[in-house]
Protein backbone atom coordinates (compact mmCIF):
# COMPACT_ATOMS: atom_id res chain seq x y z
CA UNK A 1 0.00 0.00 0.00
CA UNK A 2 2.81 2.43 0.88
CA UNK A 3 4.62 1.57 -2.36
CA UNK A 4 1.46 2.28 -4.37
CA UNK A 5 0.96 5.66 -2.59
CA UNK A 6 4.60 6.58 -3.26
CA UNK A 7 4.22 5.80 -6.99
CA UNK A 8 0.97 7.79 -7.16
CA UNK A 9 2.58 10.78 -5.40
CA UNK A 10 5.59 10.60 -7.72
CA UNK A 11 3.31 10.44 -10.78
CA UNK A 12 1.17 13.39 -9.66
CA UNK A 13 4.27 15.46 -8.85
CA UNK A 14 5.68 14.73 -12.31
CA UNK A 15 2.41 15.75 -13.98
CA UNK A 16 2.32 18.98 -11.94
CA UNK A 17 5.91 19.87 -12.85
CA UNK A 18 5.22 19.18 -16.52
CA UNK A 19 2.07 21.31 -16.47
CA UNK A 20 3.86 24.22 -14.81
CA UNK A 21 6.86 24.11 -17.14
CA UNK A 22 4.74 23.88 -20.30
CA UNK A 23 2.88 27.03 -19.25
CA UNK A 24 6.12 29.01 -19.00
CA UNK A 25 7.18 28.89 -22.63
CA UNK A 26 8.32 32.16 -24.25
CA UNK A 27 5.65 33.99 -26.15
CA UNK A 28 2.75 32.66 -24.13
CA UNK A 29 0.83 34.12 -21.28
CA UNK A 30 -0.09 37.50 -19.96
CA UNK A 31 2.04 39.96 -18.04
CA UNK A 32 0.99 42.89 -15.89
CA UNK A 33 2.15 46.33 -17.05
CA UNK A 34 1.49 49.92 -16.07
CA UNK A 35 1.40 53.33 -17.68
CA UNK A 36 4.71 55.15 -18.28
CA UNK A 37 6.80 52.03 -17.55
CA UNK A 38 8.56 50.18 -20.36
CA UNK A 39 7.78 46.46 -20.64
CA UNK A 40 8.83 43.68 -23.00
CA UNK A 41 6.65 41.22 -24.92
CA UNK A 42 7.57 38.14 -26.92
CA UNK A 43 5.53 37.24 -29.99
CA UNK A 44 2.17 35.88 -28.85
CA UNK A 45 2.42 37.43 -25.40
CA UNK A 46 -0.12 39.90 -23.98
CA UNK A 47 0.24 42.74 -21.49
CA UNK A 48 -2.61 43.94 -19.28
CA UNK A 49 -2.70 47.51 -18.02
CA UNK A 50 -5.40 46.81 -15.46
CA UNK A 51 -5.86 50.36 -14.21
CA UNK A 52 -6.74 51.34 -17.78
CA UNK A 53 -8.60 48.15 -18.81
CA UNK A 54 -6.17 48.02 -21.75
CA UNK A 55 -4.59 44.92 -23.28
CA UNK A 56 -1.80 44.78 -25.86
CA UNK A 57 -0.75 41.62 -27.66
CA UNK A 58 2.46 41.34 -29.72
CA UNK A 59 1.08 39.64 -32.83
CA UNK A 60 4.34 39.41 -34.76
CA UNK A 61 6.81 41.02 -37.11
CA UNK A 62 5.32 42.25 -40.37
CA UNK A 63 8.69 43.02 -42.00
CA UNK A 64 12.31 43.41 -40.96
CA UNK A 65 14.61 44.94 -43.56
CA UNK A 66 16.97 46.75 -41.15
CA UNK A 67 20.56 47.04 -42.34
CA UNK A 68 22.53 44.55 -40.20
CA UNK A 69 25.35 45.74 -37.96
CA UNK A 70 28.64 45.16 -39.74
CA UNK A 71 27.14 45.61 -43.22
CA UNK A 72 27.34 48.50 -45.65
CA UNK A 73 23.86 49.31 -46.94
CA UNK A 74 22.47 51.95 -49.27
CA UNK A 75 19.24 52.01 -47.24
CA UNK A 76 18.84 51.87 -43.46
CA UNK A 77 15.78 49.60 -43.69
CA UNK A 78 12.80 49.34 -41.35
CA UNK A 79 11.17 46.96 -38.95
CA UNK A 80 7.40 46.78 -38.46
CA UNK A 81 5.63 44.98 -35.66
CA UNK A 82 1.94 44.17 -35.35
CA UNK A 83 0.05 44.73 -32.10
CA UNK A 84 -3.53 43.93 -31.13
CA UNK A 85 -4.82 46.60 -28.77
CA UNK A 86 -8.11 46.55 -26.87
CA UNK A 87 -9.69 48.80 -24.27
CA UNK A 88 -12.59 46.39 -23.73
CA UNK A 89 -14.86 48.06 -26.27
CA UNK A 90 -13.05 47.00 -29.46
CA UNK A 91 -9.97 45.23 -30.81
CA UNK A 92 -7.65 47.17 -33.11
CA UNK A 93 -4.62 45.95 -35.07
CA UNK A 94 -1.80 48.48 -35.11
CA UNK A 95 1.40 48.36 -37.15
CA UNK A 96 4.34 50.26 -35.66
CA UNK A 97 7.48 50.91 -37.71
CA UNK A 98 10.92 52.16 -36.82
CA UNK A 99 13.96 52.86 -38.98
CA UNK A 100 17.10 50.77 -38.97
CA UNK A 101 20.53 52.12 -37.97
CA UNK A 102 19.01 54.28 -35.22
CA UNK A 103 17.66 54.14 -31.72
CA UNK A 104 14.38 55.74 -32.79
CA UNK A 105 11.21 54.20 -31.45
CA UNK A 106 8.00 53.64 -33.41
CA UNK A 107 5.02 55.57 -32.09
CA UNK A 108 1.27 55.75 -32.61
CA UNK A 109 -1.85 57.11 -30.95
CA UNK A 110 -4.61 54.72 -29.88
CA UNK A 111 -7.61 56.59 -28.52
CA UNK A 112 -6.29 58.42 -25.45
CA UNK A 113 -2.91 56.63 -25.36
CA UNK A 114 0.47 57.08 -27.02
CA UNK A 115 2.17 53.72 -27.60
CA UNK A 116 5.88 53.63 -28.39
CA UNK A 117 7.73 50.51 -29.51
CA UNK A 118 11.28 49.33 -30.06
CA UNK A 119 11.94 45.94 -31.66
CA UNK A 120 14.83 43.80 -30.47
CA UNK A 121 17.23 42.22 -31.26
CA UNK A 122 18.95 44.32 -33.88
CA UNK A 123 20.14 42.24 -36.89
CA UNK A 124 23.81 41.36 -37.17
CA UNK A 125 25.68 40.42 -40.34
CA UNK A 126 25.56 36.66 -40.93
CA UNK A 127 23.09 35.94 -38.11
CA UNK A 128 19.43 35.13 -38.65
CA UNK A 129 16.90 36.24 -36.06
CA UNK A 130 14.48 33.45 -35.18
CA UNK A 131 10.84 34.26 -34.46
CA UNK A 132 11.28 33.19 -30.83
CA UNK A 133 14.04 35.79 -30.31
CA UNK A 134 11.99 38.85 -31.25
CA UNK A 135 10.86 41.14 -28.43
CA UNK A 136 9.09 44.47 -28.53
CA UNK A 137 9.74 47.05 -25.84
CA UNK A 138 6.59 49.07 -25.26
CA UNK A 139 5.66 52.14 -23.26
CA UNK A 140 2.07 53.36 -22.94
CA UNK A 141 1.38 56.94 -21.90
CA UNK A 142 -1.96 58.61 -21.40
CA UNK A 143 -2.46 61.68 -23.53
CA UNK A 144 -3.68 64.67 -21.60
CA UNK A 145 -6.74 66.41 -23.03
CA UNK A 146 -5.78 69.51 -25.03
CA UNK A 147 -2.09 68.52 -25.39
CA UNK A 148 -2.20 68.19 -29.19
Amino acid sequence: MVKWMFKLTLFLTSVLILAISSGCQAGEGTIKASLNNEFSLAIGQTAELQEEQLTIKFDGIQADSRCPRGATCIWQGRVSCVLQVSDGSDLTKIVLSEPGLSDNYGSTIYKKYEITSHVQPYPELGKKISVEDYRVLLTVKKILAGSN
